[in-house]
């Protein structure tokens, strides 16, 4: 009777250091998808992933590819009409959209695990300007392979090169988004 103990102990503490170990790699290092050099920063522009093809259709019906918008830094942030913090976020993305278009920023959004009716009624309600892709199989959040969100909302910039330049993982604020998309946007 006294081994099947020890050894449950054994196994618990194993698992609360385990635990304990991964909670502090996360508190020290912040939110980081595998793939990336680093989440919430700029990625220096000689270690930046080519982004994948994401296109399809809108919420609206239209065609659209990013692809399209080379030349030009492309904000993608992926977000569903369920997801509470982008309902907080969804005021950020559409200021920081109106703030930076003089730098001839693209945005997009890609509305995931959900029908497009309830992503456009979501879009309508928080007066979003540009448009977004319905993945309601959350299958172009795959095509990051290793760099994947790894949480709703997930916001990432590509450089007019179609590189990942900076990905975020949860909600960003006005003053993060800006400063990134400043400093990927300008030459």
């Amino acid at each position: 009777m006294r081994q099947p103990i020890r050894r449950a102990v054994v196994i618990l503490a194993s698992a609360a250091a385990i635990s304990a170990l991964a909670a502090a790699v996360i508190h020290l290092t912040g939110p980081q998808a595998a793939g990336l050099p680093a989440a919430g920063r700029i990625i220096p522009p000689a270690q930046r992933p080519r982004a994948p093809a994401i296109a399809g259709v809108t919420l609206t019906g239209q065609r659209l590819s990013i692809a399209g918008w080379r030349g030009h830094a492309v904000v993608l942030n992926f977000w569903g009409s369920w997801c509470v913090p982008c309902r907080k976020e969804a005021p950020v993305l559409r200021r920081v959209a109106r703030d930076m278009r003089h730098l001839g920023v693209r945005f997009a959004g890609i509305d995931v695990r959900e029908q497009p009716a309830a992503g456009l009624a979501f879009e309508q309600e928080y007066h979003i300007p540009y448009p977004s892709i319905s993945d309601p199989g959350n299958l172009l959040a795959a095509r990051f392979g290793a760099a994947a969100p790894v949480a709703t909302p997930s916001t990432y910039i590509l450089d007019a090169r179609g590189r990942i330049a900076w990905a975020y993982f949860g909600a960003t604020t006005y003053s993060q988004l800006e400063l990134a998309v400043a400093g990927v946007a300008q030459p």
